[in-house]
């Protein structure tokens, strides 16, 4: 999700969108990378659910959930491609 990094650095986010993006980026980490099976399958699961607090996350970092929701979940299977291979 490379357009996160474009939100630190473009002025016309506000410091709040700042901060929830900061949060999908974290998640997004989570989701990818973390060390603990259980930590990133419920980081990904999260992302699948696209629960209340994932939707209300993405809203306040201006994002489509819809769209985020895709393009994370076709970055974990790309990723898990890559560890099977």
């Amino acid at each position: 999700m490379n357009s996160v990094g474009v939100a630190w650095s473009n002025s016309k986010y506000t410091p709040e969108q700042m901060l929830w993006s900061a949060v999908l980026e974290t998640a997004l980490n989570d989701a990818l990378t973390h060390k603990d099976p259980a930590e990133r399958d419920r980081a990904i699961r999260w992302f699948r659910d696209g629960g209340q607090h994932f939707q209300m996350v993405c809203d306040m970092a201006n994002y489509e959930p819809s769209f985020v929701q895709t393009k994370v979940l076709s970055l974990v299977e790309a990723e898990k491609l890559k560890s099977v291979h």
